[in-house]
């Protein structure tokens, strides 16, 4: 009521500024707030805390992490599991489990979940580990996190999910339980549980079980932004790179042809659906390096934000789009593209670690970008334009390196995590990289000074030697940079936030249409 005095739990400037009506709001939103920060006093103490492992206690799924690390890594051994998959779910689980078992240290854990078991710990709470997941894969989690007094996990013959895992659960606490789980299947067990703790997407189920007479927590979802991590996975901004496909279309002079521009930026978006797929491919590969580096860990899929079989699934739709657009527009296109993604494919799976052949692998994936531009388009082949960027992508990409055998000699380090280099290399890699950056300008004055096309396409073709002067400075400035250790990005990425790349680019394209 207007002119009311205010509660003694309320202070008198924020009745003042408020009202009741305000205050009460105020309380409501106190209230939901601390209840993010979850705790299980309002249980009796001799109620057992059962947490879930896929979806509950971690973010993803052990089972479809153990698939495919399995598949990555030991495709062989995983081929002999096949029998197995006819067998029924818990003999796969074990049969996956005895080929790589997931590495505990590596999986994305809720943080939320483990606070919540640490505390229910100190306030003298028995807590178990609970699963569908292998009995094996059970027992190293709670090695390695501590904090549980024990754990149960399915078996060869039996699947401890949903009814099978409350009749165990009824059987080994009949004096009751709390459990947390995030699914339907868990649906069962918490109607029948003391209480329930609902995590993830289990949330969604709070009204149901609410209206079913059951004592609810719910963990606070995290902060969620599918979008953004969707595009980060995809890495949308490498799709930079392939605007080289548009280089033969302005080096043939047919860049006002609609008809081209128009097949060009299909092609475009085909080719980009198949490059993020090899993305999704590289980081469902590495994902256990991946959580253990630095930056990686933080990587959509390797902290859970976005589930392997997620990644899976959009990876074969891409892939599938991909190619699929890539026949309709030209068979050509379509096996350079292919040609591409076997060549990415095994860059990634072992090239990457082999010296020097690296980088001569990445000059050919960037050149092979050249090459679509110029089949889709039925555009004659140029060997000075392909032997340009071969050397010039070579030398970008011993750049990249260069700074890496710095930084892990500077840092004294005796290896290069992932790659075919030792911190001693630096001289390699500069010499390389300085020749191969020489070797391109050379490249490219012959070609202006010995090519008769030159004088048949431009009117004026004295402007065109700015280019090579251009690309001469750029390529100094970049190994200067890589050789003090300020390159701190792939040198196609910096090129893009680089106001002086930008003018030198600038500067080129204004000396081609001079020349025209």
């Amino acid at each position: 009521m207007p002119g009311s005095p205010p509660p003694e739990n309320a202070p008198a400037v924020l009745w003042t500024c408020f009202g009741a009506s305000g205050w009460r709001m105020l309380l409501m939103k106190q209230r939901r707030n601390e209840m993010k920060v979850l705790d299980l006093d309002c249980f009796d103490r001799k109620l057992p805390l059962i947490c879930d492992l896929d979806g509950t206690l971690i973010k993803s799924d052990s089972l479809h992490e153990n698939l495919f690390d399995a598949f990555f890594h030991s495709p062989q051994q995983l081929l002999r599991t096949i029998p197995n998959w006819f067998k029924g779910r818990p003999a796969l689980k074990e049969a996956l489990a005895k080929v790589r078992s997931v590495e505990p240290q590596a999986l994305p854990y809720r943080e939320q979940m483990l606070d919540l078991i640490r505390r229910a710990r100190s306030a003298g709470r028995e807590t178990y580990l609970v699963t569908a997941a292998d009995q094996s894969i059970a027992d190293d989690i709670i090695s390695h996190l501590g904090g549980f007094d024990g754990a149960k996990g399915s078996s060869g013959s039996l699947n401890l999910k949903s009814r099978r895992k409350l009749q165990w659960l009824q059987e080994s606490f009949p004096e009751g339980f709390i459990y947390a789980g995030d699914s339907a299947a868990d649906l069962p067990i918490w109607e029948a549980a003391s209480g329930a703790v609902l995590v993830g997407d289990g949330v969604k189920f709070e009204s149901k079980l609410r209206e079913a007479g059951v004592e609810v927590r719910t963990l606070s979802p995290e902060k969620s932004h599918p979008v953004k991590d969707w595009l980060s996975e995809l890495r949308i901004h490498q799709w930079s790179k392939n605007v080289l496909i548009f280089v033969p279309l302005f080096l043939g002079r047919i860049a006002d042809d609609f008809h081209a521009v128009l097949k060009t930026t299909f092609g475009f978006l085909a080719f980009g659906l198949i490059v993020s797929a090899t993305y999704i491919i590289n980081d469902l590969a590495d994902l256990e390096a991946d959580r253990a580096h630095a930056t990686k860990r933080f990587r959509a899929i390797a902290a859970g934000r976005i589930s392997v079989m997620n990644g899976f699934l959009a990876c074969l739709v891409m892939l599938a789009t991909g190619i699929g657009t890539a026949l309709l527009l030209d068979h050509q296109f379509a096996l350079v593209a292919s040609v591409y993604l076997a060549l990415t494919l095994a860059y990634s799976f072992r090239l990457k670690r082999v010296a020097l052949l690296d980088v001569t692998v990445i000059g050919a994936l960037f050149t092979l970008r050249i090459v679509m531009g110029q089949v889709l388009n039925g555009l004659a082949f140029s060997p000075w334009l392909f032997s340009f960027s071969v050397m010039f992508f070579i030398s970008l990409a011993l750049a990249k390196r260069h700074v890496e055998a710095m930084r892990a000699c500077s840092n004294r380090k005796d290896t290069i995590e992932g790659r075919g280099y030792l911190p001693g290399d630096w001289p390699l890699t500069l010499g390389h990289g300085l020749a191969s950056a020489s070797a391109s300008i050379v490249i490219m004055l012959l070609f202006l000074a010995l090519e008769p096309r030159v004088t048949h396409l431009y009117h004026n073709p004295a402007w065109l030697y700015v280019a090579p002067l251009g690309v001469s400075i750029w390529l100094q400035r970049i190994w200067l940079l890589s050789h003090r250790m300020e390159l701190h990005d792939d040198p196609i990425v910096f090129a893009l936030n680089d106001k002086t790349s930008w003018f030198i680019g600038a500067l080129i394209a204004s000396a081609f249409v001079m020349a025209m």
